[in-house]
């Protein structure tokens, strides 16, 4: 009997010491499993990381801003007589009622739409037909000259011929006087000189480094504005961007008239690492100017945001307006487009942002659905804007506005995106894990043996 005893103990210890490591290593192994996978998905979740890498990076390794100057007056009264009195002697008609038709050209600027003009807005667009009048050079000529708007220009501190540095382009807002936008579009490459180039700007920090420019103002030239107001609008832009509002990369500010302005840039520049790019768009949540194109070149998010905006025109109204720069492929809108831009003016003014669902129905409806597509780049540089006016108390100077935009600091901040963790330290991590979650059990599973093992050799003594 005693013997029968001891066997089934031996046998019971066997099957102990085989039975209790092996199901600690299976619960270890488990855990361990789990483990890795968590951490896996949560780094694939977040696999980029954005840090300060330098609050000392100086603004002369970043390009200034482009800056655009927009008069207030988007249709020069004397040049609006002068191509009345072209029309009226090519067709005949009243002087006085062509000089009132143009102001529905200023329409095209906003949008703006009445439908009691409604036969005159068809009526004057087919003068303008009979003369094969095209609606993106008609305005350029109604538009006040960069020459007749810019008085003195000083770069860097060094005065310059406005003309050398000023170029009348397009931008959101109609034809604007615009300084170090390298963007080579269709209007700008018909138009240029033998052999001139776009070259970027880079600048220095203080006022005197600075633009400053001064601007006459014509009140007396007045004829159409969008708004109860008389002086510049002054964009501050990315340079290689075309300018537009909407996108959130502009940012605008009114310079009356009779004032001196001093607009101080504050950048911020974001730079990311070649091995982001390993990694999906939509984890890292940005694009290197390499992996996409948009219409106007390079790719950026602005000029994404464009392109949506164009597929949607396009596509409701068959036409983009005159203020996109492209090529001759697209239609520009005329006159007799106006009910159609002015009906999706709000869709094509305002756009979704990311976390769509915070938003309610309402405004799904009346924004443009194209942030899951346009995403930040990986590589930019941002411009804020600290801006402030003085009124200038001199009789003199009543028509001048006076702008100084320079950088405010000699630094900004440098920020870098990067990789959470390299392959190997993803192994060496990984290894640790495994290292604690499989070298505990051996001694979990002695402990638990011994332990069982004597308390079966005490069962058997009583």
């Amino acid at each position: 009997m005693l013997k029968l005893k001891n066997n089934n103990l031996k046998a019971a210890n066997f099957r102990n010491k085989l039975l209790w490591p092996f199901l600690v290593y299976m619960v270890f192994t488990g855990f361990t499993i789990f483990l890795v996978v968590s951490l896996w998905n949560r780094f694939l979740a977040n696999p980029t990381l954005t840090s300060l890498e330098s609050s000392v990076y100086s603004v002369g390794n970043i390009p200034f801003p482009g800056v655009s100057l927009c008069n207030l007056n988007k249709i020069s009264k004397k040049r609006a007589q002068e191509m009345a009195e072209y029309i009226v002697k090519q067709t005949g008609q009243n002087f006085t009622r062509i000089m009132s038709s143009f102001k529905f050209l200023g329409f095209l600027h906003d949008s703006n739409y009445d439908i009691r003009f409604k036969t005159e807005i068809e009526e004057f667009q087919s003068i303008l037909d009979s003369l094969q009048l095209k609606i993106t050079a008609l305005i350029r000529n109604l538009t006040t000259p960069c020459d007749d708007l810019l008085q003195m220009c000083r770069w860097k501190g060094h005065k310059i011929n406005c003309s050398n540095i000023f170029r009348l382009r397009l931008t959101f807002e109609g034809y604007c006087c615009v300084f170090n936008y390298v963007k080579n579009t269709s209007e700008w490459w018909m138009r240029r000189a033998r052999d001139e180039t776009l070259v970027l700007e880079y600048g220095s920090p203080g006022i005197s480094n600075g633009l400053s420019v001064e601007l006459n103002i014509d009140i007396d030239d007045y004829f159409y504005t969008m708004m109860s107001s008389t002086g510049v609008n002054v964009h501050i832009f990315i340079p290689s961007d075309y300018p537009d509002k909407s996108s959130g990369d502009l940012i605008e500010n009114i310079a009356d008239i009779g004032t001196e302005n001093f607009v101080e840039i504050i950048p911020t520049t974001v730079r990311a690492v070649r091995d982001v790019m390993n990694y999906a768009v939509d984890k890292r949540e940005c694009l290197f100017e390499v992996e996409q194109r948009t219409q106007f070149g390079v790719y950026s998010q602005s000029d994404c945001f464009v392109d949506c905006r164009v597929k949607s025109m396009t596509t409701l109204c068959e036409c983009i307006p005159f203020t996109v720069p492209l090529s001759d492929d697209y239609t520009v809108c005329t006159l007799r487009d106006l009910p159609c831009l002015a009906r999706y003016k709000s869709k094509w003014s305002s756009l979704v942002p990311d976390k769509w669902h915070e938003y309610n129905i309402r405004e799904l409806e009346d924004a443009l659905l194209c942030s899951k597509t346009c995403y930040p780049s990986c590589d930019s540089t941002l411009y804020r804007v600290g801006a402030s006016a003085v009124q200038i108390n001199d009789s003199r100077f009543s028509n001048i506005t006076a702008i100084h935009i320079f950088y405010r600091d000699r630094h900004h901040s440098l920020y870098k995106q990067d990789v959470v963790y390299y392959w190997f330290e993803i192994l060496s991590n990984y290894g640790g894990v495994f290292g604690i979650s499989l070298g505990e059990p051996g001694g979990v599973s002695k402990l638990t043996t011994d332990s069982i093992s004597r308390l079966q050799s005490l069962s058997m003594k009583l």
